[in-house]
């Protein structure tokens, strides 16, 4: 695998590789630098270590968002970079969460077909899973990630100290990925997660955002290209997806992990009703009230009042145009256990109505 993770990474050695003097040694060989980087961090000031970096090099600015994920912001993206006068041998750095890394990975490896990118996630949930696999995607008509390519930055540059820059949802937002590599794959990361909560003190988030990429990255080593175990990942994804297409057809924000963290929870509903042992259904039951816990705290419960009032027929229109589906048949992924997850399950819209209204 061409992707590297440093963790704690210094900025100033990116600016000892990278330039945009055109009398530059650097520039001569063609390793010049660019920015794409979410527009929040004009108001919020970012970590000190990253000012020269913004300072130095050209930036192009992105309204983070779902919104941003669309072939318009791409192309203009595109535009930016021709304007100014960047190359197939240059570099861009993409700096935000996961709708900002997203969209600018797939610039990135579509521009001159294909340019080196370096990804510097600053979210949690950027950090623990969307700037991690090389996958990237944007929206069309409504549909998630329905465009995108499989593409590997050059580097990951981890560092914790961007989320002392996030609002709260945006901590629970990237927990809610977390949980999912936890309830997934590790019985252990879990049960440690489930005595915490997202907004506690003391969190040694060095250690959790190691171990929820490390997680991560070993199924996508397996499986680059999603053909088997990678799936997994997708836990609580479809009616994630599902959501967050209804919340935009509706002109409401709703977060991507919040969506997921919803989605997981009639995941696990429908796990209980398929686990062989009394005690795996009752720790998927136990599962299953923790996320609602951690959800329901945020925002006095508004963004969890709506999902949850979705109507599964509703919802069902979405699932049936998951890029997961195979021959018109909605595919989902639950958990024998906490730890062990199977993949390319098929549901019915019947079962779902019943898991949908059953699990709320």
């Amino acid at each position: 695998m061409a992707q590297s993770h440093k963790q704690y990474a210094s900025p100033e050695l990116l600016l000892d590789h990278l330039s945009n003097d055109d009398s530059s040694m650097e520039s001569q060989r063609g390793t010049r630098g660019f920015i794409l980087c979410d527009s929040a961090f004009r108001s919020v000031s970012a970590p000190v270590a990253y000012h020269e970096l913004l300072n130095r090099l050209p930036v192009h600015w992105i309204d983070a968002g779902e919104r941003c994920k669309s072939l318009e912001k791409a192309q203009d993206a595109w535009s930016w970079l021709e304007a100014s006068g960047a190359g197939r041998f240059d570099t861009l750095i993409i700096i935000g969460g996961g709708t900002t890394t997203d969209l600018g990975a797939f610039v990135a490896s579509t521009y001159k077909r294909g340019v080196n990118f370096i990804l510097i996630p600053t979210t949690l949930l950027g950090m623990v899973d969307a700037a991690i696999g090389g996958k990237n995607g944007l929206n069309l008509n409504g549909i998630k990630n329905a465009i995108g390519t499989f593409s590997e930055p050059s580097e990951v540059r981890i560092d914790v100290n961007w989320l002392h820059t996030l609002p709260r949802r945006e901590i629970l937002n990237g927990w809610m990925e977390l949980s999912k590599h936890a309830l997934i794959r590790d019985k252990a990361l879990w049960s440690e997660m489930q005595t915490l909560g997202p907004h506690d003190s003391g969190i040694d988030w060095s250690r959790f955002v190691q171990e929820g990429n490390a997680i991560k990255k070993e199924i996508v080593e397996i499986d680059f290209h999603e053909q088997g175990e990678r799936k997994q990942l997708n836990f609580g994804h479809t009616v994630g997806h599902a959501l967050e297409s209804a919340a935009a057809e509706a002109n409401i924000a709703v977060d991507h992990g919040f969506a997921v963290g919803v989605g997981m929870i009639s995941a696990l509903h429908w796990s209980v009703l398929n686990a062989e042992k009394i005690t795996d259904q009752e720790s998927l039951k136990e599962a299953s009230e923790t996320l609602k816990r951690w959800l329901k705290s945020e925002s006095e419960s508004a963004p969890y009042n709506w999902c949850i009032k979705q109507s599964p027929e509703h919802l069902w229109r979405f699932m049936l145009k998951d890029k997961k589906n195979k021959a018109n048949t909605v595919l989902d992924v639950r958990l024998h256990e906490i730890g062990a997850a199977k993949w390319d399950c098929p549901i019915a819209e019947n079962d779902f109505e019943i898991i949908w209204m059953s699990a709320f």
